[in-house]
């Protein structure tokens, strides 16, 4: 995946399926968290490999660091888009700045496995379940252009859940 914007809409659909269990903050923090690794390697070596961070055991490592330490600064920020919401716009688009330890856990380990996931069908040097397997068994496994879509085709699907949220969440108050 290009650097994971594409990564966000299975993360949206995942929210808009189990709203209260999953925290899309943390997911997205944890999906920029494991791309920091191909990042930083481009730049120190022009290759944006995924040496560690794109395993098993990165993964668990980049979930754990979003669900503990990501949780609190996730909610400082969603406070902070409250506050810069009107009164008019916080009824629609105010979210719950709290956020549990369990969606937590549950965002950053979604957010890490179906990053990794995803980028497994992508790029050769993944290896998504190293150290059990050390190869990459998925490599190839979808078309790239079927996996851009399914991800893109994910955030649409999770837009009419989104409303249907609003509006109902609209009329109760």
């Amino acid at each position: 995946m290009p650097v994971t914007p594409f990564h966000f809409g299975p993360g949206a659909l995942l929210k808009v399926l189990v709203p209260s269990g999953v925290s899309w903050t943390v997911f997205a923090l944890a999906n920029v968290l494991i791309d920091l690794e191909p990042i930083l390697m481009f730049l120190l070596t022009g290759d944006p490999a995924h040496p560690w961070l794109h395993t098993l055991p990165g993964a668990i490592a980049v979930a754990t660091l979003a669900a503990t330490l990501g949780r609190l600064p996730c909610e400082a920020m969603l406070r902070v888009w409250n506050s810069k919401l009107s009164p008019r716009q916080a009824r629609w688009l105010g979210v719950e700045a709290r956020i549990s330890r369990t969606a937590a856990w549950a965002g950053a380990l979604l957010g890490t496995f179906t990053h990794l996931a995803l980028d497994a069908f992508m790029h050769p040097d993944v290896r998504p379940l190293w150290p059990l397997v050390a190869d990459n068994p998925w490599r190839g496994g979808v078309p790239l252009d079927v996996l851009h879509w399914g991800c893109v085709i994910a955030g649409i699907l999770a837009l009419p859940f989104w409303l249907l949220h609003l509006k109902h969440r609209g009329a109760g108050q």
